[in-house]
């Protein structure tokens, strides 16, 4: 795509609406948006640049940046993380260990006495 060109050229006007509402969807991964028409992230960022309002622009720009679903391999990896064996024990472990470390000191208040 030389300078000149948009990711927009060569594309059907019902083509470009259907990409700007796919990126605007929150469960729409960028590479679903790849795998259907053919651009990646940097070209749909570029077409919704040239398409949208400065403001609505901006507004998308801050709703999708880092957000995990619209990356699908940020969504893989936060899944992968979430459901990794142990990692809750080893919490556990690094908490036991850090309480036999540093003891709190002894205190009067209760849950009972709280309430």
């Amino acid at each position: 795509m030389t300078p000149e060109q948009t990711p927009a050229d060569g594309l059907a006007p019902a083509d470009v609406s259907t990409i700007i509402a796919m990126a605007w969807q929150d469960d729409t991964p960028f590479e679903a948006i790849a795998a259907q028409f053919g651009l990646d992230e940097r070209a749909v960022i570029d077409l919704m640049r040239g398409a949208l309002k400065t403001r609505s622009f901006r507004v998308w720009r801050i709703r999708v940046r880092g957000r995990t679903a619209k990356h699908q391999t940020r969504q893989i990896s936060a899944q992968r993380d979430q459901h990794k064996p142990g990692s809750g024990a080893l919490l556990k472990q690094a908490l036991s260990e850090a309480q036999e470390a540093f003891p709190l000191p002894p205190s009067a208040l209760t849950r009972e006495s709280l309430r």
